[in-house]
């Protein structure tokens, strides 16, 4: 007898159908008290459930989310609960899209507009806005804004002594609390910030990327107002009904806007990818960044590095001068000028003139002074392998002579700048041994005593 089989496409309905029945049983179960049996029976189904949610109608799958979801919950397993409750706030708020297969007349729902412009290209039809209908998530609101602000409170406090990866742990469980609630992403970037701050670059990048992919700025209305003296949140329709209309209960209206976080999120995200040494999708996006905050200082000095690192020098050059142009004590501008003009020496006489600059504007820039004084005893080094080259000829003699009044003559140049850098930086060893050598050429007995004190004690 020749065996057969089923149209795949009515395979699916069954699946669908046996999916759904099973869904429904678990709520049920759920809803009048027998908690440990549905949870058994949403376990038992979770795997081929998992694979097949497209097929199942929104409603539906909602169950399966508020059953999941509160089971996680009362095993205390909140995290784990925050992100099933904000996958269903994403069900119970929409959009959901709904499509077709145009030779089946199978449904299909995907949560992304992109996911549902490519099933189009593939003959999907019908593309409709939908959502579950159910409010399963309004009844665990209280407990859920609850958890939220226990675990935002841990993370704060722990972001606070510098315990950055495990606040940023909590703040993502935050995260989900939140969403679950039809919060933003707020606490999705004080988690990416605190991973930024672990160094944990690679999570920190994710969460940047993600923000900047959905648009967010921080930016919203918060409307509150005093109920018996106490300040409280309101909805838009809220605030606008209460106000029209007060009570002696309410009082002092406000209604304010948050600031922007976008600069941030694009300028720490420009900074992970530099550090990543992907330079030239740190320049894009700074690019792009910039064109939204046209005023963003921190991003305009960021493509002028990346120019630089992008190997666009003369870009990196003419934008440090636009920059100075309009701000001409930006001192870190002209220290970069500087250091470009260093690396030729065409152009030393030039990178002189920004160091200085810069430190007119900041006496105290360590860098700046170290780097013009090493830039004065650069031609240090040619003047002693010539001294080492001379013989004992009255000639050689007089020439060693010649050459080590230079070396005198460089260094007196550049000591100023040293002892300013040692200043301002006692235990940088660099600038320690740099101060011993200027002080053994000059024969400067007392300082040359003074600064191996300094460097025995360091």
């Amino acid at each position: 007898m020749k065996k057969l089989t089923l149209p795949i496409f009515i395979l699916l309905s069954l699946i669908s159908f046996s999916q759904e029945k099973e869904i429904k049983e678990a709520f049920n179960l759920y809803d009048s008290g027998n908690k440990p049996q549905a949870q058994a029976l949403i376990q038992q189904t979770e795997s081929t459930i998992t694979a097949n949610i497209s097929i199942i109608e929104p409603n539906v799958y909602a169950k399966y989310l508020y059953v999941k979801g509160s089971s996680l919950l009362e095993q205390d397993k909140t995290r784990e609960a925050a992100q099933v409750f904000s996958l269903l706030a994403v069900y119970e708020n929409g959009p959901v899209y709904s499509l077709k297969n145009k030779d089946t007349k199978e449904k299909i729902f995907v949560l992304s507009k992109s996911e549902a412009t490519k099933l189009q290209a593939q003959g999907f039809s019908g593309l409709k806005e939908t959502r579950s209908g159910t409010d399963y998530l309004q009844k665990l609101l209280p407990v859920l804004d609850e958890k939220r602000q226990a675990v935002n409170d841990k993370a704060t406090e722990e972001y606070k002594t510098k315990d950055y990866s495990q606040a940023a742990e909590d703040f993502m469980e935050a995260h989900y609390l939140y969403k679950a609630s039809g919060g933003d992403d707020i606490y999705k970037f004080y988690a990416a910030t605190a991973y930024y701050g672990a160094n944990n670059n690679e999570k920190a990048l994710s969460l940047y990327q993600e923000l900047i992919a959905d648009g967010y700025t921080g930016k919203k209305t918060i409307y509150t107002v005093l109920q018996n003296g106490k300040r409280v949140g309101l909805t838009e329709e809220q605030y606008n009904s209460f106000k029209s209309a007060p009570t002696p209960d309410l009082t002092d209206f406000k209604k304010e806007e948050t600031p922007s976080v976008e600069s941030d999120i694009y300028n720490y995200t420009v900074s992970l990818l530099s550090t990543e040494k992907k330079y030239e999708e740190a320049l894009a996006l700074a690019q792009k960044g910039l064109s939204k905050l046209p005023g963003d200082v921190n991003l305009n000095n960021q493509i002028g590095e990346l120019y630089y690192r992008t190997g666009q020098t003369e870009k990196y050059i003419t934008r440090l001068k636009e920059v100075i142009q309009k701000n001409p004590q930006d001192y870190v501008s002209l220290y970069n000028l500087g250091v470009l003009y260093s690396k030729d020496p065409k152009t030393h006489d030039l990178a002189k003139e920004y160091y200085n600059k810069a430190l007119a504007v900041k006496p105290d820039y360590v860098s700046a002074n170290l780097n013009l004084a090493s830039l004065i005893l650069e031609p240090d080094e040619d003047i002693v392998k010539k001294m080492n080259a001379l013989g004992n000829s009255q000639a050689d003699l007089k020439e060693y002579d010649i050459l080590l009044q230079q070396r005198k003559d460089l260094s007196q140049e550049a000591l100023p700048y040293l002892e300013k850098a040692y200043q301002y930086d006692k235990n940088n060893q660099s600038i320690i041994l740099s101060l011993e050598q200027t002080y053994k050429i000059l024969q400067m007995k007392d300082k040359l005593e003074e600064i191996r004190k300094a460097k025995t004690s360091n």
